[in-house]
């Protein structure tokens, strides 16, 4: 190479700059997942104050995106930056999701005639539903209405935006509404406060 050629030169074209973006592809995935990531746990530990129902949110959050990797599959989309951006995203807009219904969780106070734990947690549990889920429920769907007009897009970046929004919100949703709340009807914290 040093034969031919000028000093600190290079070959460019539109091709290679694309394929630029490869080379630190998985690196800046991670970084970006990661310090996002990071960002949930922190925001929710905060909102929260509780380090279980902070791993059960975070838990929530981390499967948007496992469910997002899988749909990104199945609508046979290949991973790139456009898609990156996405999954970043997904990560701090399904927060919302489960978040609310968490800390409405930890908020209710279970009656005193309840005497078993079990009964405390089902009972936190369907009042966080019934008071925070109409809130959330009109969230997704508002959002949803507002990705609808992707719908029909021809444009590359809105048909990969209108579909990871579409599983965004139906597994944050799903996660938000059926998952998390069986999982603190289960397992969920229960403070005793007459101690």
């Amino acid at each position: 190479m040093d034969k031919y050629g000028f000093d600190d030169t290079y070959a460019f074209s539109e091709t290679v700059l694309n394929f630029e973006q490869y080379v630190v592809f998985l690196k800046e995935l991670s970084l970006s997942l990661g310090l996002s990531l990071l960002a949930v746990v922190l925001v929710v530990f905060f909102v929260t104050g509780s380090p279980p129902v902070t791993v059960l949110v975070v838990l929530a959050v981390i499967l948007v995106d496992l469910f997002l990797l899988a749909l990104i599959h199945y609508w046979d989309l290949t991973m790139n930056n456009i898609i990156v951006v996405n999954l970043v995203i997904g990560l701090g807009l399904s927060v919302d999701y489960s978040a609310h219904i968490a800390h409405t969780y930890l908020t209710v106070d279970a009656p005193s005639s309840m005497t078993t734990t079990s009964e405390k947690r089902m009972f936190k549990a369907r009042v966080a539903i019934s008071q925070m889920g109409s809130s959330v429920a009109h969230g997704g769907l508002s959002t949803f209405i507002a990705i609808m007009v992707l719908a029909a897009a021809k444009s590359y970046v809105f048909e990969v935006f209108f579909k990871m929004w579409f599983g965004i919100i139906i597994f944050g949703m799903a996660n938000g509404f059926i998952l998390l709340p069986i999982i603190l009807s289960l397992i969920g914290p229960v403070p005793d406060r007459t101690l």
